[in-house]
Parts: structure tokens; C-alpha cells; sequence
């Protein structure tokens, strides 16, 4: 069997790492399909969805269980909460989508007042929700950090 090489093709190889990174502001789980950074710094809610928006994709969007976890093992000793995006507003995710997995502490949530959520990763890693102008440190997601290599070969 022949085959022809055409030189107008080039194939793309993908490796997606799967690392733990740790810095002294910074900590990143990076997997399949998402890379969740934690950010030590205190702000509000509504800063913490900027700063992720500007240096990343956006605030944390938990699926379920086991990126619960993840984000979980970011969470230093000594830190309590963290801001996820989760916000009342039916809620939902600060990047507009919509998930059935919540992880709520038990009588949470509590009151319109308190319209953003907190992931309490000291114990549980279950949510509450408090006041969104409580500065906290925050947790943001990129797509995964893939490497990507060119070829004239599959």
C-alpha cells in the first residue's frame, strides 16, 4: 500500500498534565478538563470574579464530588473558607452554567442576604452561603495547561 504524503497537513499531539503546584500565592490542580487555581489573596466575591475573569477563565465551577476534592486539596492549613462561583441567582455558576451536583452544609443556604457561596474546605468541603462582600481567598479555574506539538506525521 501506498501512501501519499500531502504537506498541507500538520497534526496536532496533545499532553494534558495532571500536577499538583504549590507557590506561596498560588496553587494549581490541573486535570482532564479544567485547571482549578487558588488565589490567597482576600477579596470580595464580585473581585474575586474579576481577577479570575482577567488572569484566568473564571471563579470556580464545582461538577461534582471528586472537583470537590480537588479544589480541596489546594486549600492550605489555616484557611477556612474560600470563594467559589456559586451565587443566588437561582443558583448558578458565575461562568452561567447550570450543574445538580451542590454540596451544602447541613441548614445551608440560609438567607437572601447572603447571596454568594463559600466552600468551608477545613472540614467537610461542603458550602454555605454568606455575604458576598466578605473578603476571602478564592479558587479559579483555566482550561486544563496542555502541550501542544506540530507534525507533518499522525
Amino acid at each position: 500500500m501506498h501512501t501519499e504524503r500531502n504537506s498541507n497537513i500538520k497534526y496536532a499531539s496533545v499532553l494534558c498534565v495532571i500536577f499538583p503546584l504549590h507557590s506561596s500565592s498560588l496553587d494549581l490542580f490541573s486535570g482532564l478538563d479544567v485547571t482549578f487555581v487558588l488565589i490567597n489573596n482576600n477579596m470580595s466575591w464580585s473581585e474575586a470574579q474579576s481577577y479570575c475573569r482577567e488572569h484566568h477563565t473564571d471563579l470556580a465551577s464545582v461538577r461534582n464530588m471528586a472537583e470537590n476534592q480537588k479544589v480541596q486539596e489546594l486549600i492550605p492549613e489555616g484557611v477556612k473558607y474560600v470563594w467559589i462561583g456559586l451565587f443566588r441567582d437561582s443558583w448558578k455558576w458565575s461562568d452561567g452554567s447550570r450543574s445538580s451536583f451542590k454540596n451544602w452544609m447541613t441548614e445551608e443556604p440560609t438567607g437572601f442576604s447572603q447571596a454568594c457561596a463559600a466552600a468551608d474546605f477545613s472540614s467537610s468541603g461542603g458550602w454555605g452561603d454568606e455575604n458576598c462582600d466578605l473578603k476571602l481567598p478564592f479558587v479559579c479555574y483555566s482550561p486544563p495547561k496542555c502541550i501542544f506539538e506540530l507534525s507533518d506525521e499522525l
